[in-house]
């Protein structure tokens, strides 16, 4: 009998701690993924930030997103390719990070009209 629990409550323990994790996360990723649309905002896999541009699905072939990572600049890429999905904002929506980049720079001119 003790050959038997052991075994077995070995199979659980390597269940609930590594594997439950796992898939877990894989479903999450996929919840993710399917509530994808275009506009949104992705960190990649490759740590880039990027906006979806479109999204085309095939019945064969496997889905590609086309990201632009830049002004003019689209990537082609997987699903598998998104790491996360940033929260949306909305365009009037304070504190923008290009609001931001300015913010520094009008206070360093700030500084030096006092000097």
């Amino acid at each position: 009998m003790e050959f038997v629990l052991l075994p077995l409550g070995l199979v659980l323990l390597f269940y609930f701690i590594l594997l439950k994790p796992v898939l877990n996360q894989q479903k999450k990723h996929r919840r993710d993924i399917s509530s994808l649309e275009v506009g949104d905002e992705v960190l990649t896999a490759g740590g880039f930030y990027a906006t979806v541009r479109e999204i085309n699905t095939r019945e064969n072939e496997p889905s590609e997103i086309v990201l632009e990572v830049a002004p003019g600049v689209c990537l082609r890429g997987t699903p598998g390719a998104i790491d996360s999905i940033m929260p949306r904002r909305s365009e009037a929506e304070p504190g923008r990070a290009d609001e931001q980049v300015d913010a520094p720079a009008d206070e360093q001119t700030a500084r030096e009209g006092r000097a």
